[in-house]
């Protein structure tokens, strides 16, 4: 059981991960940095704060290391950890060739969470499994373990996709109320039908997707002539290639 837990680096993420990490009842102890937010994570969950990190990784089993990725290894170079910790690093793009000579003897764990984890919606990758760790990150939503690091890197490029489904929401939710909708209205009903594609392509596991599209697709139906129009536009490339560009770090 893991009794405690340190977090250095309280920015935005850890922001919406508390209101459910906080559920894994471990004392927590979070880092001054970021100072408005850890006053505000201290008052509204009653987390403990310290500004000496040291003094963080010397009272944790796990810590959680949110810092900045180009902060990252300057950070946990300054610290020492012990054999029995572990540290889950939540730096996107910092690979464990980087980062696990900085944090040794203590062994590391790798998370990309999303913030939806305040609704325990993030669907969390992490690499390797553990189990103190997929404890803490399963109260934020499904856990995703992948079995090498190297399919760690293309698979968080979905935890961008996140936001670029957000910006579609925002464009189509603005046409919906753009033609007489309220807003509001506009706005929870693209969100919930995002959601219920999702749901459908997760549930529905026998079925392939292109199939479930195919269901709905049929001859002269809405579907189908809208995405005759998006296939037309090439609408769909786009998608991939800023995933790529990701991927390949350009």
């Amino acid at each position: 059981m893991t009794k405690t837990i340190g977090v250095i680096g309280t920015g935005h993420l850890v922001k919406h991960m508390m209101p459910s990490i906080i559920k894994t009842g471990a004392r927590f102890l979070i880092s001054e940095r970021g100072r408005k937010i850890s006053a505000k994570l201290a008052d509204q969950h009653d987390v403990e704060i310290s500004a000496d990190n040291q003094f963080i990784v010397d009272q944790s089993d796990v810590v959680i290391l949110a810092v900045r990725p180009f902060d990252a290894v300057a950070v946990s170079n300054l610290l020492s950890f012990s054999d029995t910790q572990t540290v889950l690093s939540l730096c996107a793009g910092v690979p464990s060739s980087d980062l696990a000579p900085t944090i040794s003897p203590a062994n590391l764990v790798m998370a990309i969470p999303v913030v939806a984890a305040q609704f325990g919606e993030s669907p969390t990758l992490m690499f390797p499994e553990d189990t103190r760790c997929r404890a803490i990150l399963e109260t934020c939503g499904p856990v995703l373990a992948l079995e090498t690091e190297d399919s760690f890197e293309p698979a968080s490029a979905i935890a961008c996709y996140y936001g670029w489904l957000q910006e579609l929401i925002s464009q189509m939710s603005d046409w919906v109320a753009a033609h007489g909708v309220d807003p509001d209205t506009a706005r929870l009903l693209t969100a919930q039908m995002t959601r219920a594609a999702g749901t459908a392509v997760r549930e529905r596991i026998e079925t392939p997707t292109a199939e479930l599209v195919s269901e709905l697709a049929t001859p002269h139906s809405f579907t189908l002539k809208g995405l005759e129009v998006l296939f037309e536009a090439d609408a769909f490339t786009p998608w991939k290639e800023a995933a790529e560009a990701l991927y390949r770090q350009d």
